[in-house]
């Protein structure tokens, strides 16, 4: 059987597949319990889907994504997409709107939190909630409503930055 490099790293590891280990980018990255216990042949590309971050730096993160901060044990996993009912483009609204979206934390392996963070457009253009020493900060959520478009949970992106309080 022929595998991807990465797929086989993390379906490997949980025993899922069997394909020789990687030498490649993501052979030292391996799902946390939490991932493994959700693990189907169908959302393992969910796992795969890994951003790497640093402190301070604004990253973009898909819906399903898990972008994690090396040596500090920390991952943010882009969950749920609570509301978006912020006014579509070329629409008159009466009211702006608001996109609320839930950020799950990670630590070690477990999970700490789920962070709500909504923005709303016309205030101070971000959502800050700190937890376990970090501060998480939800800077924009992409794709911006259209007029007769749905949209879908997975064409969602965050954007985000963490930094330490």
């Amino acid at each position: 059987m022929n595998c991807l490099t990465s797929a086989a790293v993390i379906l490997t590891w949980i025993g899922v597949v069997n394909c020789p280990p990687s030498l490649g980018l993501l052979s030292n990255i391996k799902p946390s319990p939490i991932e493994a216990q959700s693990i189907t042949p169908t959302n393992h590309q969910q796992l795969m889907a890994r951003v790497g971050t640093t402190l301070n730096s604004q990253f973009n993160l898909k819906y399903g994504q898990i972008a994690y901060l090396p040596n500090k044990g920390i991952g943010i996993k882009f969950s749920q997409v609570l509301e978006d009912s912020r006014c579509p483009i070329n629409v008159t609204c009466i009211w702006a709107g608001r996109v609320t979206v839930g950020l799950d934390i990670i630590k070690n392996g477990q999970k700490l939190s789920t962070l709500v963070l909504t923005l709303s457009p016309g205030n101070d253009g971000s959502a800050t909630q700190s937890v376990d020493g970090y501060r998480v900060t939800l800077k924009n959520v992409f794709p911006y409503p259209k007029s007769g478009q749905t949209l879908v949970k997975q064409n969602y992106i965050a954007q985000i930055v963490v930094s330490q309080n």
